[in-house]
């Protein structure tokens, strides 16, 4: 029994490296044991006779880059299993059906799918919830983001947020890492101080009240609201502080729409 710890996170590029040279001694599923810990290690094996047996495994299995991709989300998931999962797919794939994956009724391939799922659904939230507060650092406007993901999911947006703010200066930190932009380059780093993202910053008061100004209590559906916007963001998200009053006094809103509306 073959015993293997992935110990960065999200851990992919160790499990590729890994998984490539079980491949490479044709290690069945069965007969490893996949172990995570939340321990960051630069390097897991460190010696070039583990990259010379990466090599020959990569010339020898040619791995379709669709699975590849399907891999790279799945591993992002916080699932213990993920690695030995996306293992036993890609041994699946290359020793039993190389159109695996295309088969959705099979076992494997659900679960597979469903922690893909759920990665990109948190990634999604990320750009959705996600709010910026600025600082000023070294004489200059830099922008500073707090966000807690359910899953491994912050690179998964990293180019949606360099293409979107790409002239601006910004950190968003999250439990597990933080990413740091100044224009031109982008920095990792891991295991970031949460009390450098301040409390409030000097614009956030003119976008409450826009928010409230925008909010229609005519049309509000808390139960959808919660759905697409559950409560767990609400603490990252400053204009979340408005939306219990808000609704409280929707029905008392609506009236007075009502009665100034007949007296035209």
């Amino acid at each position: 029994m073959k015993t293997i710890s992935i110990t960065s996170v999200p851990g992919y590029e160790q499990w590729r490296i890994a998984a490539r040279e079980c491949l490479a001694q044709s290690i069945p599923p069965e007969n490893i044991v996949w172990q995570s810990s939340q321990s960051i290690q630069d390097d897991l094996f460190g010696h070039t006779d583990q990259k010379s047996k990466v090599v020959t495994a990569a010339a020898k299995h040619s791995i379709p880059k669709s699975v590849l991709d399907l891999f790279k989300y799945a591993l992002c998931h916080r699932d213990a299993s993920r690695f030995a999962l996306c293992y036993r797919v890609l041994w699946r794939v290359i020793f039993e059906n190389k159109h695996l994956v295309q088969l959705k009724t099979d076992d494997d391939v659900l679960r597979l799918n469903a922690l893909v799922k759920a990665v990109k659904r948190d990634a999604y939230k990320i750009s959705a919830f996600l709010r910026f507060r600025e600082v000023i650092l070294d004489g200059q406007e830099h922008f500073v983001a707090w966000y807690e993901p359910e899953h491994f999911s912050l690179e998964v947006k990293l180019d949606f947020f360099q293409t979107r703010f790409k002239n601006m200066r910004w950190s968003i930190l999250t439990p597990y890492r933080a990413a740091h932009w100044d224009t031109q380059t982008l920095i990792l780093e891991d295991n970031p101080d949460p009390s450098v993202f301040p409390d409030e910053d000097r614009i956030e008061k003119y976008w409450l009240t826009y928010y409230a100004n925008i909010f229609n209590p005519a049309r509000i559906k808390k139960n959808a609201m919660l759905s697409s916007m559950p409560k767990k963001y609400w603490k990252n998200m400053p204009e979340t502080s408005l939306i219990e009053d808000m609704i409280r006094g929707s029905g008392a809103r609506v009236r007075k729409m009502i009665n100034d509306g007949n007296k035209r």
